[in-house]
């Protein structure tokens, strides 16, 4: 990474810096995964031909334990520029836990990074048959520098090493066996590529004898600046084989290049509360390329929208009626064919719990077709207690380079809700001891027409945080006291209490610009940077907190049902089992934790007028013997 590594944009002060890539949050888990690979392998050796395109990428950050034995380097869906298929593996400053190797290390200094290692391959003797030079063997990859990331400069470098098992390593009377040696290497330049969308082929041939045995392996390595996320490789596309021949350069697939964008309209992700039939989107984007040279490949698409418990609630093409022709994307790009590029949503999510996950899973076929593992993806949407407009994958970090800048992100409320805080994703670029040292304000604005408006909440000073526990870690910080909003628009935000450049997580594939806006001389200016923003609101009080609800004693919300949610005038409670409620009474509460209201439950259904409150989010508490048995939250919506 050199010194000089701002893009900046003309006529303004906001600016991009290079920055990691967060596992995707509209298709993992938020939780830090504990498992390295997708599955565990028992076998000694693996086999040829050996083939990994990082399919999985929409569901592991990790390498595949089917493959490799380490997983340092970061497994995505977001970083490549026009990748062959979904998924690259790249390559950057970053550990495994998405954190640098070392916080303090100077830019121009380089220094060995991620590696990417092969399980053990049999090359000696394979169902009989004994490999030799004959065979010709050869291990090819396709590799791009920056991408969507930063471009490494000269001093930075992506390495294969292969491994010789009966290598003599000989230390004082002491002989090992076994020893890696550098068969490849390239550098990165300190002036941007020109053709830094496209990929190149790299091609080693295997002829040393000493790499014919079992255990043979390979890796690959980089040299970067290891302060944080930069310097960045993709690789894809990674084939050993016999038999192979440097012109053997022609894929005949179609594939899937990158996630679609999202179910919903406005948002990537959404609180379960503020979730109205509106906010659905019409159809989704997607990204399909024919590998192919010269042929045009009868393609179909598919698409299936499914609850939490992958059953199917909708679906879409699958029949000779969908089916195009795709050409191919050397000639003519992505994918034209309207009903696989945009194909129509025509459904209306029914949420059926306050964090309900919705998955889309996106198939496309085509015959012949070498490789299908990267024929399906699937998406995952939350129905949560946050709002997001990035994908979760932070290519580039954004930032403001003067004291008392106002940085804000648009957010609207659909119903009366409460705000607690905001994620934010601040990234460990250069400097992150000295960022982690200086100070922000959180702020809030009300809507002044079209860009932020009056001062709602100036809240205490915040320090950023660097967590280390994983990719897609986003920390939280609270408001000082949460605020009660009624519906409307709002802006929420820092302000900048340092010069520092704080460095806020920047998604480069979802362009929300229009979301985002900027002020460093006294006045608003919309953000003309395409991408999102990594801040989150998150809204959505549960009952427990407010209520002050530290336990449940006896569950039996099985057994109680409320409805309609929303409403607008009054609220059923019923009763399944008449003798689990016996000596039950109800208490109302407001948003703010508040007793309005207590009737003894009965058995059966139970009506309860609500006319005279206003619109807004609220609580039902059930009580038997002063025990909390259940406890829902409603929406009143007039």
């Amino acid at each position: 990474m050199s010194v000089m590594f701002c893009k900046e944009i003309a006529f303004s002060q906001e600016k991009l810096v290079p920055l990691n890539g967060n596992i995707n949050l509209m298709y993992h888990s938020p939780q830090a995964q504990k498992n390295n690979s997708l599955q565990k392998v028992t076998a000694l050796y693996d086999t040829l031909p050996f083939f990994e395109d990082f399919y999985y990428a929409s569901r592991s950050i990790y390498p595949s334990g089917t493959h490799w034995t380490d997983s340092s380097v970061y497994v995505n869906t977001g970083f490549a520029i026009a990748p062959p298929s979904i998924g690259v593996a790249t390559f950057d400053g970053l550990n495994r836990k998405g954190y640098p190797y070392n916080l303090t290390a100077q830019p121009v200094v380089s220094a060995a990074a991620d590696t990417l290692t092969s399980r053990p391959i049999s090359l000696g003797v394979q169902s009989s048959y004994t490999y030799s030079a004959a065979d010709s063997l050869a291990l090819t990859f396709l590799y791009q520098r920056g991408g969507f990331g930063e471009n490494p400069e000269v001093n930075d470098s992506l390495i294969v090493d292969f491994y010789k098992p009966l290598y003599p390593v000989v230390t004082g009377t002491v002989t090992n066996y076994g020893a890696w040696f550098r068969v490849w290497s390239t550098k990165g330049s300190n002036s941007l590529p020109g053709n830094d969308t496209m990929f190149k082929r790299a091609f080693i041939r295997i002829k040393d004898t000493a790499y014919f045995h079992n255990g043979f392996k390979f890796r690959f390595r980089n040299k970067a600046t290891t302060s944080g996320s930069v310097d960045h490789w993709n690789v894809d596309y990674i084939n050993l084989k016999k038999n192979y021949l440097r012109t053997d350069t022609v894929y005949d697939e179609v594939a899937l290049g990158y996630m679609p964008r999202p179910i919903l309209k406005n948002y990537s992700a959404l609180p379960y509360y503020q979730y109205q039939s509106t906010e659905m989107g019409t159809k989704f984007s997607n990204f399909i390329r024919n590998n192919a040279v010269g042929v045009v490949k009868n393609t179909n698409y598919e698409y299936a929208i499914m609850d939490e418990n992958y059953s199917v609630l909708h679906t879409f093409g699958g029949s000779s009626s969908n089916a195009g022709n795709v050409n191919p994307f050397v000639t003519r790009g992505w994918d034209s064919v309207a009903t696989h590029k945009s194909p129509p949503v025509n459904y209306t999510i029914s949420p059926f719990s306050d964090s309900s996950r919705i998955y889309v899973r996106h198939i496309i076929n085509s015959n012949p077709d070498v490789w299908k593992y990267n024929d399906t993806i699937y998406q995952k949407f939350e129905l949560n207690n946050y709002y997001a407009y990035d994908d979760g994958s932070a290519e580039a970090g954004y930032y403001l380079n003067t004291y008392g800048a106002k940085l804000a992100l648009r957010f609207t409320l659909n119903v009366t809700d409460t705000l607690h805080g905001l994620d934010i994703y601040f990234n460990p670029i250069t400097q992150g001891n000295l960022i982690q040292a200086t100070t922000y304000r959180m702020y809030l604005w009300s809507d002044g027409g079209g860009s932020p408006g009056t001062v709602i909440r100036r809240d205490s000073v915040a320090y950023p945080k660097y967590l280390q526990i994983g990719h897609n870690q986003m920390p939280r910080y609270f408001y000082t006291t949460p605020i009660i909003l009624n519906p409307g628009t709002y802006y929420c935000g820092i302000v900048q209490t340092t010069n520092q450049q704080l460095n806020i997580g920047f998604d480069r594939n979802f362009d929300h610009k229009d979301a985002l806006y900027y002020d460093v001389s006294g006045f608003w200016q919309q953000s003309a940077i395409p991408g999102s923003i990594m801040i989150h609101p998150i809204v959505g009080p549960s009952a427990r907190a407010l209520v002050g609800i530290k336990e449940t004693e006896n569950k039996k919300e099985s057994s109680v049902k409320i409805y309609p949610n929303p409403t607008s005038d009054k609220l059923f409670i019923e009763t399944k089992n008449i003798n689990e409620c016996n000596d039950c009474k109800i208490e109302l509460y407001s948003v703010l934790g508040n007793k309005l209201n207590e009737e003894e439950l009965g058995n059966g259904v139970k009506e309860i007028a609500l006319s005279e409150y206003a619109a807004g989010m609220y609580f039902i508490v059930i009580k038997q013997n002063n025990k909390v048995v259940s406890q829902n939250k409603f929406i009143i919506s007039r």
